[in-house]
């Protein structure tokens, strides 16, 4: 089991937004964020708090578990959706984030039901 760093945490979050196909200066207007702390968290270089985590991981599509697990994320589902991501207004990120953080959480209740 690996230490979980916010180096770690940062490779995570560009790769998560790189899959995602957001720039960083879309997930920081979604955030209410300078560019420059986008670019920050992913080389590391500062701490992220855990509102701000979960928002980049709700636009993203993947669940908080997987930035700060120790264990292997590869297994990790994340929710994925085909758009383009280029000339999205804010309103439309937040409505991005939400549709992606009602199908994972729908897709958790399915597995919890289907026991």
């Amino acid at each position: 089991m690996a230490e979980i760093t916010y180096k770690i945490i940062g490779e995570r979050i560009k790769a998560a937004r790189n899959k995602s196909g957001f720039t960083q200066q879309q997930i920081a207007d979604y955030i209410g964020v300078k560019r420059e702390s986008i670019s920050y968290y992913e080389n590391g270089q500062r701490s992220i708090d855990m509102v701000t985590l979960e928002k980049i991981a709700d636009l993203c599509g993947y669940s908080v578990a997987y930035f700060i697990s120790s264990e292997d994320v590869s297994d990790i589902p994340q929710v994925s959706v085909a758009f383009r991501t280029q000339d999205l207004s804010t309103e439309d990120l937040e409505t991005v984030a939400w549709a992606k953080r009602f199908a994972r959480n729908l897709n958790s209740l399915n597995k919890i039901l289907s026991k």
